[in-house]
């Protein structure tokens, strides 16, 4: 069994580099996995889906997220483009927020998939569960007026 404590890049051979734990023997390694195959013009989302489901990896990426590799896999495939590392790292996050402006509704198919899965991850990250040391149960929270009225709520019909 492992326990991974940090997953990262390397850019100079392309790998994916994770730092795990090993439960058996308490032991500190490292494992680099080379990208092989990964280009430019690679669908990063499925390559990351791939580096997953691969025999040899799968057992460290089951507790690494499907974005989080994907971010890393976008800062890879920049860097392969020609931007800088800051450049590369800057974009990676551009495209894996989401503008809270933007109507969802009129996006495509993949971006509302990936909008999505985005914010799963979010979700999944803020969630307190019940074995969670911050859980509270029963938490009451009081609201204050709303700043502005809205007509579909109003008790003046009734």
């Amino acid at each position: 069994m492992y326990s991974v404590m940090k997953c990262g890049v390397k850019l100079q051979p392309r790998c994916l580099v994770v730092t795990y734990v090993e439960m058996a023997t308490k032991k500190l390694r490292c494992r680099q996995m080379p990208l092989r195959n990964f280009k430019e013009t690679s669908n990063i989302s499925q390559y990351a889906e791939e580096l997953k489901k691969n025999q040899r990896h799968r057992t460290l990426l089951s507790d690494i997220s499907q974005l989080q590799l994907e971010k890393m896999l976008l800062v890879v495939q920049g860097h392969m483009k020609g931007l800088s590392l800051e450049e590369s790292v800057e974009q990676a996050e551009s495209d894996l927020t989401i503008d809270p402006d933007k109507d969802l509704n009129k996006l495509e198919t993949e971006q509302v998939d990936k909008a999505k899965r985005i914010m799963d991850e979010t979700f999944n990250q803020h969630r307190i569960k019940a074995d969670d040391p911050e859980f509270e149960y029963n938490v009451e929270v009081e609201f204050q007026q709303p700043i502005e009225s809205s007509g579909w709520d109003s008790d003046d019909e009734f």
